[in-house]
């Protein structure tokens, strides 16, 4: 073929595909439900226009704290600062300390002042003081809430990760946990199990069995099966989550009895048969320092539920991280109420901090759907206020979240539909509201966090990266810190709800 024709198709074929482009509308043209045909404008490729981004230098200059590399022997002997209030420094930050100020209930912006009354006296407590993070896949492996923690555990006293489950999905970023014999995780998130008799999921919302579990009319094996879980703490993570002395373990509805022993190294320091139990069971252990590593072993035809191993302090601060991949805050539901009330009972619950609402947007449709299941959240609020009378509650909205469209990544459809229905019903059922959206800048901030350096969110523009989750903590405990500032002033002035 001559030159020159080759020239005119090319022009042609160029042409063609010009008038396409001018003809496809910019939001392209609906293929059904699941898809959308797009085709770039000739100005949109003659002419291509820089995304705006969002100004988060406020964000970036705000110091987090590095990884404590204090040695547990000596963490110990830390001293609790007297003014928590000394490393608050929003001058110069005016637009971010408006932006991430928690947002109280219309009336009643002393809501939290009875939870800082209890954590003023939390390191001189007979007990710790519990804060129970609550979260979706943000949280997974103690993102956030490790940070979180190690600052509430610095200025007010307290050790430990808190509870952990005994088979997990991912990696802890404060414990090491082995595991030997064959456990089964059974959770109330996702399709149920088809042996799950029952809805016993406990405040982690998930248990874990080391032998199948059976219908009452069949009885459990005859063949003793044994399983352990091995602990220790990690130097991933801080040193007040690795300097625990006390291990609790919460356990039940065994059929059959079954021997449970407790090694520190190579001493066995405890050995019990447990008889067969319908009921919420707890074993508690202190230990004088901090063990290098503990063994939990089970012997017995029929394995317990194994609702959560807790490791913390005597006083201070516990601050556990309950991570469910793919939650939106309404599983609790599912789960059965009356275990669930036990178990906060027992663990003294002082503050919730609910963190959800991303899970939900891939699926919405319209405002009406934001506000429907802002109404399904508040209500869910309620019910912990009359399962746990007093608790505080601060609900943590979702952060930006970003989709693909046209040569752009932008925030997800509805999110602020969302964000807005979640603040609304939160504050009439007197909870806190954080809003992470706006606190992270907003509108297409979760561009910007993913191009920071070093980038503070993951390439599919929805999770934060370690250094990221650390920024969220740091702002996150800002605001809670603002607030107890906010109280001590009170304090002083005698206006302080008693």
């Amino acid at each position: 073929m001559r030159p020159g024709r080759i020239f005119l198709f090319l022009m042609l074929v160029l042409a063609v595909l010009a008038l396409i482009g001018w003809a496809v509308p910019d939001d392209g043209l609906r293929l059904g439900e699941q898809f959308t045909l797009r085709f770039p404008s000739p100005n949109t490729i003659l002419f291509p226009v820089e995304q705006e981004k969002v100004d988060i230098s406020e964000i970036l200059a705000l110091p987090t704290d590095p990884m404590d590399t204090t040695t547990v022997e000596a963490v110990v002997e830390i001293a609790v600062p007297e003014d928590v209030t000394q490393d608050i420094d929003t001058s110069g930050q005016s637009s971010l300390a408006s932006r991430f100020a928690l947002i109280h209930p219309e009336g009643n912006a002393d809501v939290l002042f009875p939870f800082f009354e209890k954590l003023e006296k939390a390191k001189s407590g007979k007990r710790p003081i519990r804060v129970l993070h609550y979260g979706d896949s943000q949280l997974e492996g103690d993102r956030i809430t490790a940070y979180v923690r190690n600052k509430l555990q610095s200025h007010f006293g307290g050790h430990g990760p808190g509870m952990v489950s005994a088979a997990d999905i991912v990696t802890n970023f404060s414990v090491d946990r082995v595991l030997e014999g064959n456990w089964k995780r059974y959770s109330v998130m996702g399709r149920k199990d088809s042996t799950l008799n029952h809805a016993r999921f406990g405040a982690l919302s998930c248990f874990s069995r080391f032998t199948p579990i059976l219908p009452d009319s069949v009885a459990p094996d005859t063949a003793v099966h044994t399983a352990s879980i091995a602990l220790k703490p990690t130097r991933r993570s801080y040193a007040r989550a690795r300097a625990w002395t006390v291990c609790r373990i919460y356990y039940g509805w065994h059929r059959a009895p079954v021997t449970m022993e407790m090694r520190q190294g190579e001493e066995l320091l405890s050995s019990e048969v447990i008889p067969p139990s319908e009921k919420l069971l707890t074993r508690e252990w202190r230990f004088p320092a901090t063990p290098e590593e503990i063994m939990i072993t089970f012997s017995g035809t029929d394995s317990p539920d194994i609702y959560a191993i807790s490791l913390e302090g005597a006083s201070g601060v516990v601050m556990d991280n309950i991570a469910a991949r793919g939650a939106a805050g309404y599983e609790f539901r599912k789960a059965d109420q009356q275990l669930l009330k036990a178990m906060y009972t027992d663990l003294d619950v002082e503050m919730l901090v609910l963190q959800y609402g991303g899970n939900v947007l891939p699926y919405m449709k319209s405002t009406e759907e934001a506000e429907q299941y802002g109404r399904a959240f508040g209500a869910q609020i309620k019910r912990f206020k009359q399962m746990v009378p007093g608790v505080s509650i601060v609900v943590i909205g979702p952060s930006d979240m970003s989709i693909k469209d046209g040569e752009f990544y932008v925030t997800r459809p509805y999110l602020e539909d969302v964000r807005d229905a979640m603040k609304a019903n939160t504050l009439a059922q007197g909870a806190v509201f954080w809003d992470m959206y706006e606190a992270m800048g907003g509108w297409n901030s979760m561009v910007s966090w993913v191009e920071a350096e070093p980038p503070l969110a993951a390439p599919d523009y929805t999770h934060f990266s370690s250094a990221g989750a650390h920024k969220i903590g740091e702002l996150f405990y800002h605001a809670l810190i603002a607030d107890h500032a906010r109280f001590k002033a009170a304090q002083e002035t005698g206006t302080a709800t008693p």
